[in-house]
């Protein structure tokens, strides 16, 4: 009699492991959606970095503007098309 308590005793016990490891990795705080969540993160870690560089890229960009006399020179020549006085132009025909 108590040989077959005992097998029942480890038969819910191993049914309650069972349960608790599907739950584990199933649940909606199981390994499975953790995993999920990290690998967001750590897609929202790079596109951050990502956009901090650009904003970084961006901020040389507008002290350049604002202060380089050879950039914004550059700038004036090519998209004004802007000339000193005395300069010569010369146009070649786009093909």
């Amino acid at each position: 009699m108590q040989g077959v308590i005992v097998r029942i005793a480890f038969g819910v016990f191993g049914l309650l492991t069972l349960a608790m490891l599907l739950l584990a990795v199933f649940n909606d705080k199981g390994v499975l959606e953790v995993r999920s969540q990290v690998q967001k993160l750590n897609s929202i870690d790079v596109e951050i970095a990502r956009q901090e560089a650009e904003n970084k890229q961006l901020h040389e960009e507008i002290k350049a503007l604002r202060f380089d006399p050879a950039t914004i020179e550059k700038l004036a020549r090519e998209e004004l098309k802007l000339v000193k006085p005395g300069e010569i132009v010369l146009v070649t025909p786009e093909n």
